[in-house]
């Protein structure tokens, strides 16, 4: 065998053990991804497929379910409590994702910009976010009750009037609940958009500051733009927050009360299932929640794309 025979044998040799290596590395990779991966079947791509399946039943949480087709599709839509509920989360989305967003947006610039008072913010702010769903939610029941802080207030101004069960009148309880929803959730937000701002280049503002600007217009012309992306992915984050969250909130302040006026989608889905014991229909309610987050948020990246 010649030298260069020799040269190029060697050479396939080596290419082979390479390939032999990469093979390895990845049979490895997928014996270390495979648990994580049945997991994630098991008990979360394997139940979305049985709601699915079971929406599509008269399924009662026992052993037997018979395949009704679309009827409870058809009898959701057919009942006028449904757009009531439907109602009710597009005006927590209407009303909280505003305030979700735009509230922690200014705390997190009032830290950032160290402007008059910001210690105060940079101390407290995230204490609300340490508290469980349930005390936040007694806390809110506690202050708007009947014999609670506010109405003793309006009592004492001669305001007697407009003392009222707050959480027991519609028109009123949607916004309180979305007032506790972003009293214990902003800390958390206004956390994500600091680390935004920290990652700004401070020659930016620097350079800002030397042309002259003061904060608001730095706010509004170099940290607004600098965490455009970040804001977007927390409306995002939000408007799934504003159908998939709620429900504690609801449970523990209201109970849906008066009638359906404050229920959203998480509570009728309970009350039809847990409650009612229809868990074909709750499946269908499930099934059409999930594809208004689907949709709603694609709509939004899709506004986002368009505006980049």
């Amino acid at each position: 065998m010649t030298t260069i025979a020799k040269k190029e044998e060697g050479g396939k040799r080596a290419v082979q053990k390479g390939r032999n290596e990469k093979s390895a590395q990845r049979i490895w990779g997928y014996a270390f991804v495979a648990p994580a991966l049945i997991i994630l079947c098991v008990f979360m791509l394997l139940p979305i497929l049985q709601i699915f399946y079971y929406s599509l039943t008269n399924w009662n949480g026992g052993l037997k379910s018979d395949f009704i087709g679309l009827k409870n599709y058809i009898d959701i839509f057919k009942n006028p409590d449904f757009f009531t509920v439907l109602k009710n989360n597009l005006v927590i989305l209407l009303l909280g994702v505003p305030v979700w967003t735009i509230f922690p947006l200014l705390i997190a610039m009032i830290i950032y910009e160290e402007i008059k008072g910001y210690k105060f913010f940079k101390t407290v702010y995230f204490f609300p976010s340490v508290l469980s769903i349930v005390i936040v939610g007694t806390l809110f029941k506690t202050f708007f009750g009947y014999v609670g802080p506010v109405n003793m207030l309006l009592r004492n101004m001669g305001l007697d009037h407009l003392a009222i069960e707050w959480l027991a009148e519609g028109r009123t309880s949607l916004p309180i609940i979305v007032l506790a929803v972003n009293w214990a959730g902003f800390g958390s937000a206004v956390l994500i958009y600091l680390a935004a701002m920290s990652a700004i280049d401070p020659g930016i503002h620097e350079a800002a500051q030397l042309d002259g600007a003061n904060w608001l217009q730095k706010s509004l012309y170099v940290t607004l733009p600098g965490i455009k992306n970040v804001v977007q992915f927390t409306i995002v984050l939000n408007i799934i927050h504003a159908f998939s969250q709620m429900f504690s909130y609801v449970l523990v302040m209201t109970n849906g009360g008066p009638g359906y006026e404050s229920t959203v989608l998480e509570y009728f889905i309970y009350l039809k299932g847990f409650r009612a014991g229809d868990m074909g229909y709750a499946s269908a309610l499930s099934v059409i929640l999930f594809v208004l987050v689907c949709v709603i948020n694609l709509l939004q990246s899709l506004i986002g794309r368009k505006e980049d």
